[in-house]
Formats: structure tokens, C-alpha cells, sequence
């Protein structure tokens, strides 16, 4: 939920009558053939739908890191996202460089270069104007405002049309989850689509349902290469799936509810386990509340708290039957001493819990009960730049006794490229 944050440092940084909507026609990419596939005692759908060939068809892994990064990646990753979000009226993403858009076009171009999908984390509503209020009502209510974000997001459209090659692109984290949390009702939001006057909205509702459905009309019209992910937040039916513990399942079931009733067919789930490290809410906002537990224990219903997340991803998963990927997983580790706890270098343990098995003793079990949840790629990313990174992003000098000189000892980096060595998990 901390997306505010991250903004401000980016900024320092760098046909249907209207109100009477019908179902948009599914994206091709939602066509596939199913099978099912026995794995241990029970049995999952494996579906992989025919034009997400250009996917690996193993568990990826990916990281962050804009194109000028490019020869500090990891070599064996499969993904790479980037941000784009910014005040689309003083200073989009769109002007990042020149000519406009060229930002986007050479992350693009760079990333295709070296052999990774691309994925764009879509998040400008929440900036523009710099209102910087999350979640956006103000903004969403805006006709100036709205008219704007439907030539950013076309342009974006275009430049990936442009590209050619599949891309993938996250759209607004935690848009769906406020106007769930708030509203629990899509057509009872206030937003102005076919008000904003906007060429490509005038035929839609000027509500939530208006607004997902006008997103993936364009991009069906603009980027047909695209595949287009909506962000399934843990907390939008109410309650924090860690902190008050409620029932997985449920809290999926609704969630999963709440998009269908939008009726605009995205083509994957983008899920989030936390938005940074758990050392910096231990050191900075004094939380200590903020680590998952691996043990399993009777007042979390018998589980730990990666086993309640996959329960809550499992049913997410087949009851929209799309596969999702696991976005900005904090990088921080409790293995190795350069994770001190200190700016930039703090502590977490989720990529220890999926990765130290892996260098341990080539253990991916805990890999392949996400896959088998429905989970095609996990995504490392500092949320904030004073969180841990898999770079020398800090270039601070904080490097322990025979370890890399990257933010997190190189850990990330180590274990990735043990995952792809030892042979990855198949999607199913």
C-alpha cells in the first residue's frame, strides 16, 4: 500500500450505448488448451494459453532496474520490470528522455536485447497533478485529469505495438484493491471515463467497470501484443491476510468476484507479498509485526504465513483461471552480513524461503507449491530505494567478509542463477 513513497523518489529521480455496457470481447491470449496433470495428491489444471508462447514455460524469476542498469542484471532472469509512473501534466514518464516516449522505447529495446520479457508497472493516476493521494478519488473524478491518462496510457500502447514482441504490463497496483476496500461495489465508484470526453471512453460507464473495461478495450485496439495484468491486493476484501489472519480462501473468493464483475478480460494476476523490507519496518517505523513466519502454528489455522499467501494465491488463481506473477518481492536476506539492517541493506527472509533450499540442497519444493498455485514468475524490487537492493545501488562500501559488493551480498543474485543451474520448476 506504501506506493506514495516510491513516487516522490521517483520524481526526485528521474460499440455500446454508454451506461450500458457489455462484456468486451476476451483478448485472444486467453484462448489455450487445458489438461489436467497429477502432482502428488492432488490434481491442477495445467493451462497455458497458446499466445503466451513468447513466455517461459518454467517458474521465472525477474528483478527491476531501468535499461541504464542493463550490465549489472542478472544474467539468468527471465524478466525485468520498470516502473512508469509519474505526474503525466509536469514530467511523465513520457519526457523521461526525448524525444517523447523514447524513456519506455529504449527499456524496451534493451531488455528484448538481452533476451527478457519486459514488464511495465503501470501506476500514474495516483501522481497526476501532483496530488499524490492514494487511493486517487480526486484524480479518478477529474475529466481533465482522466482525459490526459487515456493518451498516456494509449502511447504507451502505441510504443509497445511498436516493439513488436510480447510485453507484459502491470496495471496500477492497488487500484482495484482501494475501490474494493472502499466501495465493494464497482458501479458505485465516481469516475469520470466516457465524462473525460476522450475518444476511446465515450462508450463506457463512468465507473470502475467503465474504466477496466475502456483499459483493455485499448489495448485489444492499440497493442494486441500486450498482455495485460491487474493487481489482486491481500487486504481488499477487508482484512490484512497476515496481520488479522481471516480465512485464505475467502478472502480470495471475493476478491476474484470483485474483478469478474468488472467484466474486462485482463490475462494475468500480478499479487504482491509485501511492499518492503521487513527490517526497514522493524528499524524505520518501529513495527515489528512485518516478518513472515515459516513455522507453522494453530492461531494461523495450522500454517505459516507463506502457506496462507499460496492458499489465498491457489483459489485467486482458479477461480479466474489466470496465472500470476509475484511482483516487487523485497530482496533483503538474513544469510549474509551485508544485510545489517542498516539503509539499503536490510533484512527479509522471503527470498531466502523459496532460494536457500535451492543452494542448500537443489530444494524446490517451496517453488513448486506456488507453481502448483497458480504462479508462473517471482519479481525482486526494492519498493523504495532506502530498501535493499540486488545491486551496488547504495555504492556505500557496506560489503561483509567474501561477499559481493551488491546491497544484499549478492544472495539474490547467487541463488537465482543456482535455480537456473539446478533446473527450474515447469508452470502448470
Amino acid at each position: 500500500m506504501r506506493r506514495l513513497l516510491f513516487l516522490i523518489v521517483m520524481v526526485l529521480v528521474c460499440g455500446c450505448k454508454k451506461n450500458e455496457i457489455q462484456p468486451i470481447e476476451a483478448h485472444v491470449v486467453n484462448a489455450g488448451n487445458s489438461k489436467p496433470a497429477e502432482t502428488g495428491n492432488e490434481t491442477v489444471t495445467n493451462s497455458w494459453p497458446v499466445t503466451f508462447s513468447a513466455l517461459p514455460k518454467r517458474v521465472a524469476f525477474g528483478t527491476n532496474g531501468d535499461y541504464t542498469q542493463n550490465a549489472n542484471y542478472i544474467k539468468e532472469s527471465d524478466y525485468q520490470y520498470q516502473y512508469l509512473a509519474d505526474d503525466i501534466f509536469t514530467g511523465g514518464w513520457a519526457s523521461w528522455n526525448s524525444p517523447n516516449g523514447e524513456f519506455a522505447k529504449k527499456f524496451l529495446e534493451q531488455t528484448g536485447k538481452m533476451g527478457k520479457i519486459p514488464v511495465f508497472t503501470y501506476y500514474n493516476i495516483v501522481p497526476a497533478k501532483k496530488r499524490y493521494q492514494d487511493p486517487a478519488f480526486a484524480n479518478l473524478s477529474d475529466s481533465e485529469v482522466m482525459n490526459k491518462y487515456f493518451d498516456d496510457w494509449k502511447l504507451l500502447l502505441q510504443i509497445c505495438k511498436s516493439y513488436g514482441k510480447t510485453v507484459i504490463i502491470h496495471y496500477e497496483p492497488d487500484l482495484f484493491g482501494y475501490m474494493q476496500f472502499y466501495k465493494n461495489d464497482p458501479i458505485k465508484s465516481r469516475i469520470k471515463v466516457s465524462q473525460s470526453n476522450h475518444p476511446d471512453a465515450k462508450l463506457f460507464s463512468n465507473d470502475l467497470k467503465g474504466l477496466a473495461q475502456v483499459i483493455v478495450s485499448m489495448r485489444d485496439k492499440y497493442a494486441p501484443n500486450v498482455l495485460l495484468g491487474w493487481h489482486a491486493s491481500q487486504w481488499a476484501a477487508g482484512f490484512g491476510l497476515i496481520i488479522n489472519k481471516p480465512d485464505p480462501e475467502q478472502m480470495a473468493a471475493q476478491t476474484a468476484s470483485y474483478y469478474q464483475s468488472l467484466q474486462a478480460p485482463f490475462d494475468l494476476i500480478f499479487s504482491e507479498f509485501s511492499d518492503s523490507d521487513s527490517g526497514y519496518d522493524q528499524v524505520i517505523n518501529n513495527n515489528f509485526n512485518t516478518e513472515w513466519s515459516v513455522i507453522q502454528f494453530s492461531a494461523n489455522g495450522g500454517m505459516n504465513d507463506f502457506d496462507r499467501f499460496q492458499r489465498f494465491l491457489k483459489k485467486l488463481s482458479r477461480q479466474t483461471g489466470q496465472k500470476i506473477i509475484l511482483w516487487q518481492i523485497p530482496i533483503g536476506n538474513t544469510m549474509t552480513k551485508t544485510c545489517n539492517n542498516q539503509s539499503g541493506h536490510y533484512k527479509d527472509n522471503k527470498a531466502e524461503y523459496f532460494l536457500q533450499p535451492v543452494l542448500s540442497n537443489g530444494n524446490m519444493d517451496n517453488i513448486r507449491a506456488y507453481a502448483q498455485s497458480g504462479v508462473i514468475a517471482f519479481l525482486f524490487g526494492n519498493g523504495l530505494n532506502t530498501c535493499t537492493s540486488y545491486l551496488d545501488s547504495k555504492q556505500d562500501g557496506v560489503t561483509a567478509p567474501g561477499e559481493a559488493i551488491d546491497d544484499d551480498g549478492g544472495y539474490l543474485r547467487k541463488a537465482v542463477k543456482a535455480y537456473y543451474q539446478r533446473g527450474p520448476v515447469p508452470v502448470y
